[in-house]
C-alpha cells in the first residue's frame, strides 16, 4: 500500500519508518526543508525500540509532488488539522482514506468536513519518538495504537490496516467506540504533557514531587468533570488511577516537552486550553 505521512515529526517518522521497514511504500510531507531533503537523499534513520535501521522514502514539502495515497496518515499537531485535511484531499486516491493519530479532540470533525465521514478512520497512539536531527528519529516508547471506524463497523480496510500496523510493531488495537477512546487519551494528555513540558520532568518523576502529584490529580479531575458534562463515557472506570500507573514507569519525553524545548508551538490550546474554554462555557470551575 502507498502511505503518505502528513507531518514527518516524532510520530510521523516512527510510524512511517516502521511501515517502510516492512516493505510498504511510504512518502513524507513536511514543512522542514532540511528534514525533508535529508530523508529524500539519505533515507530516514530510525533507532530504538523496534530496532536500528534506515529506510528509503520519498519526502517533499509540496503535496502536489507526493504520490497518490491509499492511506494518508495525519501526524501533525492539532492546530494544523485544517491544513492537514486539505493536504489529505490532495494526495488521496479516489478509494483512499485518512487516518488521524493526533492528540486532542476535534480533529476527526475537521477531517470529516473536508474529506467526508466515509473517508476518515480515527485512532490514537501511545507510541513516542524523539527527533534527533534531520532525517533521524529515536523510537522511545512502544505503546498501543488504537484504531476504529467512526460508525463502529468492522470493515475490510480496518482489518487490513490492523494487520499492517501489527507487522510494523505498532501494537494496534481495534476498538468499537474509537471516539470514547480518543476522549480517554485526551484526559491522559491533559494530565501529563503540559506538566512535563513546564517542569522538564519525565512522566515517571511527577509523583516523586508531592505537590506535582496533587497538581496532576486536580488537572485530571477538571478534565473528567468536563467529559462527564458532555455525556462522554470513557472506557476506563478510574482514569486517574490508570494515568498515575502509566506515569509510574514511563520516562520518555512527551511531545509537548520536546516542542517547548525547541521553541516550537505546542498543542496546549487543544488539550488543557480546551478544558478551560469548554468548562467556562458550561459554568464549570477549571482554574
Amino acid at each position: 500500500m502507498q502511505f503518505v505521512i502528513i507531518g514527518a515529526g516524532n510520530m510521523g517518522c516512527v510510524y512511517g519508518g516502521n511501515l517502510a521497514r516492512i516493505g510498504q511504500d511510504v512518502a513524507f510531507i513536511d514543512i522542514s526543508v532540511d528534514h525533508v531533503e535529508r530523508i529524500h537523499s539519505c533515507g530516514l534513520r530510525v533507532e530504538g525500540l523496534t530496532g536500528d535501521f534506515t529506510v528509503r522514502a520519498t519526502a517533499t514539502t509540496d503535496p502536489a509532488d507526493a504520490p497518490k495515497a491509499d492511506v494518508a496518515l495525519v501526524c501533525l499537531n492539532s492546530y494544523a488539522t485544517p491544513e492537514a485535511a486539505l493536504v489529505a484531499h490532495t494526495v488521496l486516491k479516489q478509494g483512499g482514506y485518512c487516518l488521524t493519530l493526533q492528540n486532542g479532540v476535534g480533529n476527526v470533525e475537521i477531517l470529516c468536513e473536508t474529506l467526508g465521514t466515509h473517508r476518515v478512520l480515527a485512532g490514537l497512539s501511545f507510541q513516542s519518538g524523539d527527533l534527533d536531527g534531520p532525517g533521524k528519529v529515536r523510537h522511545t516508547n512502544n505503546g498501543a495504537t488504537y484504531v476504529g471506524e467512526l460508525d463502529r463497523a468492522k470493515t475490510a480496510r480496518l482489518s487490513h490496516l490492523n494487520d499492517l500496523l501489527a507487522h510494523a510493531g505498532m501494537n494496534p488495537v481495534i476498538v468499537d467506540d474509537i471516539v470514547a477512546t480518543i476522549w480517554s487519551k485526551f484526559v491522559h494528555n491533559c494530565g501529563i504533557n503540559a506538566i512535563c513540558a513546564i517542569t522538564g520532568l519525565r512522566p515517571g518523576h511527577i509523583q516523586e514531587v508531592p505537590e506535582l502529584g496533587e497538581f496532576q490529580s486536580l488537572i485530571i479531575q477538571e478534565a473528567l468533570t468536563l467529559v462527564r458534562a458532555k455525556g462522554v463515557v470513557l472506557p476506563d472506570e478510574n482514569p486517574a488511577a490508570v494515568i498515575e500507573d502509566y506515569c509510574s514507569h514511563k520516562f520518555h519525553r512527551p511531545s509537548m516537552m520536546q516542542h517547548l524545548a525547541r521553541g516550537q508551538r505546542t498543542e496546549i490550546d487543544a488539550l488543557n486550553g480546551y478544558v478551560a474554554r469548554e468548562s467556562a462555557k458550561l459554568g464549570l470551575a477549571a482554574p
